[in-house]
């Protein structure tokens, strides 16, 4: 649990993590879907291509997902999407970084672990910070990247 009392950890979708924006909802919850029919392959011991399937599927819809947020909040003129576009560069350069780590059974481990809960704290905050902006209530530079690399700084790669 997370000091801001948040399981990161726990890949869930609830209307906790609700943004308000519909198309980015929406794809939240298919992008959880598909990291967690990937984290249920690598611990229920789904065959070598069950789990090749399921990170395939999660890592081609994180490249669609991304590349649609980062037009949206360009579209909206959002002033921290540079800040934006470079935690995703992060969290794809993070996943990049597991691979080649030991083998196939510690690299399907450690992106079981790590997915999970980038993709929540990741909503709860840099997400989070954008739907507060475009409706308004906040116009602070966003803390989100900050907050990130202090709680995946210490996950080994």
């Amino acid at each position: 649990m997370h000091s801001d009392g948040v399981d990161y950890g726990a890949l869930v979708w609830s209307d906790d993590l609700v943004l308000g924006i519909e198309e980015i909802d929406t794809q939240h919850q298919e992008w959880i879907a598909l990291v967690q029919a990937y984290e249920r392959a690598v611990r229920d011991g789904g065959s070598a291509e069950e789990v090749r399937r399921a990170l395939a599927a999660a890592v081609a819809y994180t490249e669609s997902h991304f590349a649609d947020e980062q037009r949206v909040m360009g579209e909206a003129g959002y002033p921290f999407l540079d800040d934006h576009i470079e935690q995703h560069q992060l969290a794809w350069e993070r996943v990049h970084a597991f691979d080649g780590k030991g083998g196939e059974e510690d690299l399907r481990e450690n992106l079981a672990d790590f997915l999970p809960q980038w993709l929540m704290l990741h909503i709860n905050t840099a997400d989070r910070q954008f739907a507060r902006w475009l409706r308004g209530d906040d116009e602070t530079p966003c803390a989100a990247a900050a907050v990130e690399g202090r709680v995946f700084g210490n996950i080994p790669v």
